[in-house]
């Protein structure tokens, strides 16, 4: 956010539209590679090798702690573009 101010009064508009930029790739980045897009990773290891079983998926706590950081930083995404849409609406 502190970014978002310097950088939003260097080139004269709002800060949030900067930090809703970086929020974004935050969100892009911290999203857990093992939980969401697994099963398209598994689709295309089974087309290679038909015998190939998949680990189950357990709920560790490093897991549990970098989801609720990706739910911090879409939340945190989400009232940046809020804010942003309610200004110049």
């Amino acid at each position: 956010m502190i970014i978002g101010l310097i950088v939003g009064h260097i080139f004269d508009f709002s800060p949030f539209i900067f930090a809703a930029i970086i929020y974004g790739v935050m969100f892009i980045f911290m999203i857990p590679s093992d939980s969401f897009f697994s099963s398209s990773v598994d689709y295309q290891t089974k087309t290679l090798n038909p015998t190939f079983r998949p680990a189950k998926f357990e709920m560790k706590t490093d897991s549990l702690e970098s989801t609720t950081k990706v739910i911090v930083v879409f939340l945190a995404l989400i009232i940046c573009l809020i804010i942003v849409y309610y200004q110049y609406v």
